[in-house]
């Protein structure tokens, strides 16, 4: 990375340049998919997929309260509203049947979020949306070779996002990319992540601008640059590996947790194969065992708050009872690839010393 980043400072084309293109080919063979569309940052991408879904003003959107700001605040910024959608009892998951039932007369798109690298039902929810016409986004911003049935998850609706922050499995300092199953959608997505000019027009022989080409739909800035890319393009050969030792850690994690009867494991679908960008955990006095961990040094945290408090959002009120009780239970654990045995020992370790501090309190 360090290599990469220097060798692009040093030739000055660090906004545009050959890695671009390169990163997008390496993430299109590593993903199984064609028509990868890199940008700026993952909500830049899921904004751009709303668009392209036709999402617009007044349009519902089905997606996940339990995620976060990056996946729910393009609804908010389009004008849409959201539509909040349960996740399944005791499960790290959406909830396939409360998604069907809170889909209304003005749901455009959904936004299926595989929360923490955990597939969501990705092929039922697909066929929800085929049969009530309803673009699907898969948001695999956690989810990088996460997979389902052994297929990739993002490999089952019209588009889906993936993001490349530092703490990603593939950190390009700041990135996402979208993927398009439409080849003419990925066309018209890199004409607008750059104002909506063709690039293959823009400029005459001589350089200059070109006036005969034309720009009849406007975009933004939000497309990667040379320098992120470069750095990204890095990691593409190891990040399968990585990716790999992390779920031997969370299965490491999830044999000795599952003989402490505090601890709750939360459901995977069957045939489901988790990225694990945590290892999701429920426990009763969450708070109180949270703060314990946090004082031993183990960097566990809530995950996420829920968006549906925000009021930045259209009001739309649904039950969501697992929602709830997971926000109030859940702790997410490290278990990734730079983790020693020793360090999932002192986890191990924390977690008890954290529950019978709590018991004892």
């Amino acid at each position: 990375m360090e290599a990469a980043a220097i060798d692009v400072m040093r030739s000055g084309r660090i906004a545009s340049g050959v890695h671009i293109a390169a990163f997008e080919r390496g993430l299109s063979t590593l993903l199984k998919q064609e028509n990868v569309v890199s940008t700026i940052d993952m909500s830049s991408a899921i904004q751009l997929a709303l668009h392209l879904a036709g999402v617009r003003a007044g349009d519902d959107v089905l997606t996940s309260a339990f995620a976060c700001m990056s996946t729910n605040s393009p609804i908010a910024t389009l004008g849409a509203r959201p539509i909040w959608v349960d996740m399944a009892a005791n499960a790290a998951y959406v909830d396939a049947p409360d998604f069907e039932a809170a889909i209304t007369p003005k749901t455009k798109a959904a936004i299926l979020y595989h929360l923490a690298g955990y597939p969501s039902p990705a092929k039922e929810i697909a066929e929800i949306c085929r049969r009530h016409n309803i673009v699907l986004i898969e948001d695999c911003d956690n989810a990088l070779l996460a997979a389902l049935d052994g297929k990739f998850t993002g490999g089952f609706g019209e588009f889906a996002v993936y993001s490349f922050y530092p703490n990603r499995q593939i950190n390009a300092t700041e990135g996402g990319a979208l993927v398009c199953k439409d080849s003419a959608q990925a066309v018209r997505a890199r004409k607008l992540r750059r104002f909506g000019i063709d690039a293959s027009t823009f400029r005459a022989s001589s350089g200059e601008i070109n006036a005969a080409s034309l720009i009849p739909e406007a975009g933004g800035s939000i497309g990667l640059n040379n320098l992120c890319a470069a750095i990204a393009c890095a990691q593409l050969e190891s990040v399968s590996a990585r990716i790999e030792s992390t779920r031997k850690n969370a299965a490491w994690l999830i044999e000795k947790l599952s003989a402490i009867p505090a601890v709750t494991l939360l459901n995977e679908l069957p045939n489901s194969q988790s990225s694990y960008w945590v290892l999701l955990i429920k426990v009763k006095h969450r708070d109180e065992v949270l703060a314990q961990l946090k004082i031993q040094g183990v960097m566990a945290s809530k995950l996420h708050q829920r968006n549906d408090i925000y009021t930045c959002f259209r009001p739309s009120s649904r039950d969501l009872p697992n929602t709830t009780e997971l926000q109030n239970t859940v702790i997410a654990l490290p278990c990734g690839w730079w983790l020693t045995p020793h360090d999932l020992e002192q986890i191990i370790n924390a977690i008890e010393v954290a529950l019978l501090a709590t018991k004892m309190n």
